[in-house]
Formats: C-alpha cells, sequence, structure tokens
C-alpha cells in the first residue's frame, strides 16, 4: 500500500427503512427512505509523515481515526444543497451550511432554512511531521458507486409493491442515485480559506442551477402563489438574483377549472415533475429578463487527477490543518428524486501526498 497515501474508507449509504416516521411527507425532490453510514474510518497506511486527529491538541495526533471517532451518532441522509454558499464563505464560518426548499410557498418569496441534518459532516485536523507540503485527492483511488447487490435486494422489495417495474428496471433507478451524490472540503486557516465541491460524476458543460419551479405541496401541479391583483403565479424556488425579475406566460384560461390529478404514487412523484395550471401565470425560464439562477460550482473528480489541480489541502510542519469534510446529497441535481429512495452507494476517499510547499 502506498504510504503517501491518506484513505478515508469504506464511507457506505444503507437504506433506513426501520427508522421511517409511519407517515410520508412530500419532500423537496426526495425519497422518504434515508440513507445511514454503515462504517466510517481514516487510515493513514503507515505513512509515518502525516498525523491526524479530531483535535488541536499535539498530544491526540495518531496514525488512524476509528469509526467510532468519526461518527459519533447514527443519522440519516436527506437531500440538501450547497446554494447560499456566500452567505457563510463570504464571513469565513468555520463550518459549511446548507440549506433546505422543501417547504410549500404561498407567498412570492419562498423560505429557505438551514439544514441541521440529514447529510455527514467531521471537522478533522492533519499535521506534518517533516516538511510542509499539499495533500489532493488520489482520483485513482477514489470511489463513488452504487452498490449493486444491495441495490438488487432493495428493488426486489420493491418490486412487489410496484409490479409495472421490472426488478432491472427498478434497480437501474436505485443505481442513479450515485450521481446526486456530493463532496465537500473546507479548509479552514486563516491564510489559506477555501471551499471544495467534488461532483464524482459530473458530465462535461453540466450545469446545476440552484432554483426554478417545484411541486413542494405534492397535487401534481407546479406551486404557485397570488399576487396583491388576485393573479396566480408560480413560485421560483432556490437561490435567484432578483424575483422581481421573473418572466411569466399568461395562463392558458384564467377562470378555467383546475382539475384535481389522480395520485402517481410515492414512488413515481418527485418535486421537479409537475404540470403547469390552466389559471396560472407560468415560469419562462427562457426569458431571463435579468434573472439570474445561481450555479452549483463544482469540480468533477476526473478533473483533478493534475499536478497543479487548484483542490489541495496545506500540511504544515507541527502547525495542525483544519479541514471540515461533508457528504451529501445535492438536492437540486434532478437525480435526486423519489425513485431513489433505499439506494445503496459505497464511498472510498483517498488522499496522496502531492507537492512541497514552496
Amino acid at each position: 500500500m502506498n504510504k503517501r497515501r491518506i484513505i478515508l474508507s469504506s464511507l457506505v449509504g444503507m437504506a433506513a427503512i426501520a427508522a421511517l416516521s409511519v407517515s410520508l411527507t412530500w419532500a423537496w425532490y426526495a425519497s422518504s427512505d434515508r440513507l445511514k453510514i454503515n462504517s466510517f474510518e481514516i487510515d493513514l497506511s503507515g505513512n509515518v509523515q502525516l498525523l491526524m486527529s479530531t483535535s488541536k491538541e499535539l498530544d491526540s495526533f495518531k496514525e488512524g481515526l476509528t469509526r467510532e471517532e468519526l461518527v459519533e451518532n447514527e443519522f440519516l441522509f436527506a437531500p440538501v444543497s450547497s446554494m447560499h454558499r456566500d452567505t457563510w464563505f463570504n464571513q469565513k464560518a468555520d463550518t459549511p451550511i446548507f440549506y433546505d426548499s422543501s417547504t410549500p410557498s404561498l407567498t412570492e418569496i419562498p423560505s429557505v432554512e438551514e439544514a441541521s441534518s440529514g447529510f455527514f459532516q467531521k471537522r478533522i485536523y492533519l499535521l506534518s511531521t517533516f516538511v510542509d507540503y499539499y495533500a489532493a485527492l488520489d482520483v485513482e483511488q477514489c470511489t463513488f458507486a452504487y452498490n449493486e447487490e444491495l441495490n438488487s435486494l432493495r428493488a426486489q422489495d420493491l418490486h412487489k409493491e410496484y409490479p409495472e417495474l421490472s426488478v432491472d428496471e427498478i434497480t437501474q433507478k436505485l443505481n442513479s442515485l450515485r450521481d446526486c451524490l456530493r463532496m465537500s472540503i473546507l479548509v479552514n486557516e486563516e491564510d489559506y480559506y477555501r471551499y471544495y465541491v467534488i461532483d464524482p460524476y459530473k458530465q462535461e458543460n453540466e450545469d446545476i442551477l440552484f432554483g426554478g419551479v417545484l411541486d413542494n405541496d405534492g397535487d401534481g401541479y407546479y406551486d404557485y402563489y397570488t399576487d396583491e391583483h388576485g393573479n396566480k403565479k408560480e413560485v421560483v424556488y432556490g437561490e435567484v438574483n432578483d424575483l422581481s425579475k421573473v418572466a411569466y406566460d399568461d395562463p392558458v384560461n384564467p377562470n378555467g377549472e383546475v382539475e384535481s390529478l389522480e395520485s402517481k404514487g410515492h414512488y413515481f412523484g418527485n418535486s421537479f415533475t409537475a404540470k403547469n395550471r390552466i389559471d396560472t401565470y407560468t415560469f419562462n425560464k427562457a426569458n431571463s429578463n435579468g434573472l439570474e439562477i445561481a450555479k452549483e460550482e463544482s469540480y468533477a473528480l476526473k478533473d483533478l487527477d493534475e499536478y497543479d489541480t487548484e483542490v489541495v489541502i496545506p500540511c504544515y510542519h507541527g502547525k495542525p490543518t483544519e479541514i471540515v469534510i461533508s457528504i451529501y446529497l445535492e438536492g437540486w441535481d434532478q437525480a435526486c428524486i423519489n425513485n431513489t429512495m433505499g439506494a445503496c452507494f459505497d464511498t472510498n476517499i483517498s488522499f496522496k501526498l502531492l507537492r512541497r510547499i514552496l
């Protein structure tokens, strides 16, 4: 095993059906099932030049951290978002903040709540015992993969409830959960404050927009509000620069009767896919009108395997470097939908020594 490599291994997301409430809500572009960490540890692989700890105390540093030190309590994954990052990043907060837009809005300005759960987050410290150097992700050793075996078992159970889909079709849907999986690293140093979001399966020219219309109340139509003139208008959720610049198309029939839609069932529904009400002014995404929707700032894993990569962590001799590692599901990624509920993914995160700090 390469002694210049730090490995964060065996992060496994598994279906946590038993932990669910009997009452299911139509969550923001989310599965009702949640995921939990099965095992998680950090192995320094015999690298005596680098130590780590969950504390700044110098006598606490050692060659590895156990699962018990990293995962203090069981928790459940739920979709969150890294939108509005400037609100905490510009203030140099010591911990990344994720947000939730799952609450249906009856007004033009939807609420955005800080997420306090639903993701893994841990503060650790790195300490060099020799010279100052940069550490970087070891792309060849990093894995963000679906667990075919466990997803197939889950698919067999779901097939009993939804026989119209084959086991293979359900398995493929479960496997797609990996596409919305994210890892982020905050380097929290006074003279080196950086935040990196890694999208392992980011495609060429792929943009994740942090905004748009949603069906958060689950009625099959995109949510709307009524303005001061009595006009119904679709709610635009997420991180946008100016809601007054939202462009709308006229209703198909302002006085028409809106039919009730037959429920698709929780598994087949999600907040991204809905219909426009015929009596409602509909959001015209193509007509920007000066409206700007924020985009996810992320790195594809495959693009980090370079000597001059920007995604680096300075490790100093005798001085701990503080980092915060987060694993989460990006809710604005359209792979984060109900038919991925109960999926299982395996994650292996590896760092390597990259180059000396000169």
